[in-house]
């Protein structure tokens, strides 16, 4: 039973070995672009508030990428929020 134990502790050794070289030398490109999911959560916002606001024209700037894909720019996200957009308080 040891030897089993043994062997998967060196295969998942050799596995996160192999990732965490591969994510050195590839690392993740951050996107600014965001779906509208993640754009409501960064505004801490709900998602059904940013489609009603895309639907009025008070909301934040956004791109159609095609008739059913929406997608958001944190620039923009951010220039709405320093904006007459967002609600002084």
């Amino acid at each position: 039973m040891s030897f089993v134990d043994d062997s998967w502790e060196k295969i998942a050794g050799l596995v996160a070995e192999v990732v965490t070289q591969h994510l050195r030398t590839n690392p993740p490109v951050p996107t600014p672009w965001l779906a509208p999911e993640d754009a409501a959560a960064y505004l801490r916002l709900t998602v059904r508030g940013l489609e009603d606001m895309r639907a009025k024209g008070t909301g934040p700037k956004y791109h159609k990428v095609n008739a059913r894909v929406v997608r958001y720019n944190v620039n923009d996200l951010d220039g709405w929020l320093l904006s007459d957009g967002g609600e002084h308080g």
